[in-house]
């Protein structure tokens, strides 16, 4: 009985790890959407333009963090 308890935990504490890790992962390929590996943009030259990438870069910011506090609060939720 106490054997089976023991198992029980250690696939919990495993599953929970694997579970966490994919999801972070998974946030950490999202973010990079859009994006080509090892190249990065050419700065614009009119201030515009830059004005209206940083506000953009800005609310995608913020939507990942959002994205992220929600995902972590289901990943308190659903405990193994």
């Amino acid at each position: 009985m106490n054997a089976n308890r023991i198992i029980d935990m250690i696939v919990r504490q495993v599953m929970r790890r694997l579970v966490t890790k994919g999801v972070d992962k998974g946030f950490d390929m999202a973010s990079r959407v859009g994006q080509k590996s090892g190249q990065e943009q050419p700065p614009h030259e009119s201030s515009g333009a830059s004005d209206q990438l940083q506000a953009e870069g800005n609310r995608q910011r913020q939507n990942m963090r959002q994205a992220q506090r929600v995902a972590n609060q289901m990943r308190r939720f659903i405990r193994f």
